[in-house]
C-alpha cells in the first residue's frame, strides 16, 4: 500500500507541474496577444508628459522626477520601468529591435515583432532568474523595459504598449 501512496503522490506531482507551465505558456501567449492589439489600436490619448513629449501612463503610474527630455523612470509601487525616447527615429524604425537582437546567443522566451501601416513594434522576453524576465516593449523609436514577474506579464504588455504607440513619431 504504501508504493501506491508513492506512485499517487509521484503522478500528483507531475500533473501539477505540467499544469503550472501551461499556466506560464497562457500567460506568455495572452501578454503577446495584449501586446499586438494595443499596438494595432488607435493610441491612446496623452495624460502625462516626459519633457516636451506628452504620452499616456495609465492610472497610478508615475514618471519619477528627475526626467530628461527622452528618457524617464516611471513607478507603480515597488514596480521601475526605464522610458527612452530616440527623437531622431521614425515609427517604421527598428533600431531599438535590432539593438535587443545584439548578441546572437541570446536565449528568448519571446520575440514577437508587429508591423502595421508601416510601423513597427516588438516584444522581447528573457529569463533573468526563475521568476524575474527582462521585459522590452519598443514601437518605432521609443522603448519600455522592466523587470517582470511571469503573472504580470500580460498587464505589463498591454500597459506598456499602450505607453509606447501613445508618444507621436513621424511615420
Amino acid at each position: 500500500m504504501p508504493r501506491a501512496r508513492w506512485m499517487v503522490l509521484l503522478l500528483f506531482s507531475v500533473g501539477l507541474m505540467a499544469g503550472c507551465s501551461a499556466t506560464s505558456e497562457n500567460l506568455v501567449v495572452q501578454g503577446v496577444s495584449n501586446a499586438r492589439d494595443a499596438f494595432e489600436a488607435e493610441p491612446k490619448s496623452d495624460n502625462e508628459k516626459i519633457g516636451q513629449t506628452a504620452l499616456y501612463l495609465p492610472n497610478g503610474y508615475i514618471i519619477e522626477e528627475p526626467q530628461e527630455d527622452f528618457n524617464g523612470l516611471i513607478t507603480k509601487g515597488g514596480d521601475s520601468f526605464s522610458l527612452s525616447i530616440n527623437p531622431n527615429e521614425k515609427a517604421t524604425s527598428t533600431l531599438f529591435y535590432d539593438l535587443q537582437k545584439v548578441n546572437p546567443e541570446q536565449q528568448w522566451l519571446v520575440d514577437e515583432k508587429f508591423r502595421q501601416n508601416g510601423r513597427f513594434g516588438f516584444v522581447t522576453v528573457t529569463e533573468i532568474t526563475e521568476n524575474k524576465l527582462e521585459l522590452v516593449i519598443g514601437a518605432g523609436g521609443v522603448k519600455i523595459a522592466t523587470i517582470s514577474t511571469e503573472n504580470d506579464l500580460p498587464k505589463n504588455m498591454n500597459w506598456m504598449m499602450k505607453t509606447v504607440r501613445s508618444i507621436e513619431l513621424d511615420e
